[in-house]
């Protein structure tokens, strides 16, 4: 699904027409310079004339120089017809994209066979954006392994060490306190010296960090100190994604560049949780840290070849820039603002649509983050398996997840390329995101509720067949479904400002990681008091959904921000008084 995913990012499409003309030899075009090399020029600069192309238009391109539609270009593989004299038949309107088409860096044309490109020619024509934006999403797909492999772990580890709910959740919760303390200063960072360095740092620490956990996890303190060093890793990733997102990429692609990268969470998730068991059961818990520790170090080697390899390229000076420049009429430039001017924090903070965006990502995060640590214990106590099964029915929640996001971002920007208000867009996708998850969650509390007990001492019971089916299934079309705020609140930071998307990523992300402290050990101790799964894992995320709904609706915006105003930057009442009695 990933890979359909990339093959449709890149938009290679076949010709119809063209290949039922020539079913021997056709050409894959590439793309064209763009214009500006600002830092967050978005390689988009749009056409935004209706012309068609006519026969005769066609002709004389092909006379000429090769034709430079868009990596989204539905007909970029046209025919290469040795009969010159043939007029191309007009496209129709499904077609004719290339009138709102990126113009991107140069790549060579190819001359295809009758055989379809290789693995290795799809990769090495790859335009260099999109190179950067699959190996950012690659690492995400790590960056989930590492984050969900003590999900699974935690079962062995509590049954080894002897530990209760309460402190197996302390222990999951622990990550969350490096990926708190990560998101502001890891958003300043990206700001000034650009995602491209600091992503590379992050996923080196978080896979060392992961590899060392079996040499800590003897004691509670060591064991919480490894995993806080994954999560202070982990918390770089999101704002380094989100700015080198917005420096290559434009409103009008946003929403699938930005599906695309944190799809890889889902893709991680998918991995982690169908690996995992089976290693831990042959090898033992602890090999499991030590081989996706292993895996995020080679792809930090990785990274830095593929840097190297685009050190001359169009998209790597954008990547490296350190100042803004002026932008040319593309929908994501900037204004002219030296980098070295300080971060406007009192802006960010009286900001309304930043406040909004803030409890909106806490909300969505509280229901990501509990049903990630504590989804595979729930199937354990309430479907009677065992930790394979388990973990196998935890595969169905990603898979719906990865399927939704790969319809959300293209919905998403269908929408906007067709003229309706971005921040409608947004609003819709985010609560999409939020009711019909609540939905499903309710519907899911209710049957378990209203089943029988079996009896089993400590409240818990098992579902029937035809039940616990149901029940599987709401969970996984919730979660599945809650992947569209990769459409609303993950691409809102960029729409707000492209300037200061990874700082202001990195606000809102703290607030997002405190469901993880909070969350993932309520969600534990709410279970200790009650022995209700549906009052400790579902109802809480009910209701944040909602809250999260109504507040990002009424507050939420995704009209460019202002930030850099005298006015909005002013002290605050507390810093005057604060200083009056310094004074004193």
């Amino acid at each position: 699904m990933h890979c359909l995913q990339i093959y449709e990012l890149t938009g290679f499409r076949i010709h119809g027409n063209a290949l039922a003309s020539n079913p021997t030899q056709h050409r894959l075009h590439t793309i064209q310079p763009p214009a500006c090399q600002n830092r967050f020029s978005s390689g988009c600069n749009r056409r935004r004339s209706d012309t068609r192309h006519t026969p005769s238009a066609s002709k004389d391109a092909s006379s000429t120089s090769p034709s430079a539609p868009s990596p989204y270009n539905k007909s970029s593989m046209h025919s290469n017809s040795t009969d010159t004299s043939q007029e191309t038949p007009p496209l129709s309107p499904q077609q004719d994209t290339n009138k709102n088409e990126p113009e991107t860096e140069p790549t060579t044309a190819i001359n295809q066979t009758s055989s379809p490109p290789s693995i290795t020619d799809w990769w090495d024509h790859l335009p260099s954006r999109y190179k950067v934006i699959t190996a950012t999403s690659l690492s995400f797909v790590i960056c989930n392994m590492d984050k969900v492999n003590i999900s699974i772990a935690i079962i062995p580890m509590a049954q080894d060490y002897g530990w209760s709910p309460t402190v197996a959740g302390l222990v999951q919760s622990s990550f969350f306190y490096g990926y708190f303390l990560s998101q502001l200063p890891g958003g300043s960072l990206t700001n000034a010296i650009g995602g491209r360095k600091t992503l590379p740092s992050g996923v080196a620490l978080w896979s060392l960090a992961t590899a060392g956990v079996p040499l800590l996890a003897s004691t509670l303190p060591g064991l919480y100190l490894s995993r806080a060093a994954v999560g202070l890793g982990e918390g770089i990733a999101p704002a380094a994604a989100t700015d080198m997102v917005a420096r290559v990429i434009c409103t009008e692609e946003r929403s699938r560049a930005i599906s695309f990268v944190f799809g890889g969470l889902h893709v991680g998730s998918l991995l982690g949780l169908l690996v995992a068991p089976y290693i831990i059961e042959t090898f033992g818990w602890e090999s499991v840290f030590y081989l996706f520790g292993v895996v995020g170090l080679g792809w930090c080697v990785w990274w830095e070849g593929l840097m190297d390899s685009l050190v001359d390229d169009e998209v790597m000076k954008k990547l490296m820039a350190t100042k803004y420049c002026e932008s040319s009429s593309t929908s994501s430039g900037t204004d002219i603002t030296p980098k070295a001017l300080p971060l406007p924090w009192r802006a960010f903070l009286r900001n309304g649509p930043v406040r909004a965006l803030s409890f909106t990502h806490f909300c969505n995060n509280w229901f990501h983050y509990t049903m990630l640590a504590w989804l595979p214990t729930y199937f354990i106590d309430t479907l009677s398996l065992d930790l394979t099964r388990a973990a196998q029915l935890s595969l169905l929640p990603p898979i719906a997840a990865i399927a939704c996001s790969a319809i959300a971002g293209p919905a998403a920007d269908a929408l906007i390329e067709r003229g309706v208000e971005v921040e409608k867009v947004r609003k819709a996708a985010q609560s999409a995101a939020f009711l019909i998850p609540a939905a499903f969650l309710l519907a899911a509390g209710v049957l378990t509720n209203s089943l029988p007990s079996s009896g089993i001492e400590g409240g818990e019971f098992s579902l029937s067949l035809s039940s616990s089916g149901a029940v599987v299934a709401l969970i996984t079309m919730a979660l599945g479904v809650a992947s569209f705020s990769l459409a609303g609140l993950y691409c809102n930071h960029a729409d707000l400002s492209p300037r200061y998307a990874p700082v202001l990523l990195g606000l809102t992300n703290t607030s997002g990681a405190l469901p993880g402290i909070a969350g993932v050990a309520t969600t534990g101790a709410l279970y200790d008091a009650t022995g209700s799964w549906p009052l400790a894992l579902f109802a809480p995320s009910v209701v944040f959904f909602v809250l999260g709904t109504g507040v990002f609706v009424r507050f939420g915006s995704s009209e460019r921000q202002d930030f850099d105003g005298e006015e909005v930057n002013r002290p605050f009442g507390f810093e005057e008084t604060v200083s009056k009695v310094f004074k004193k």
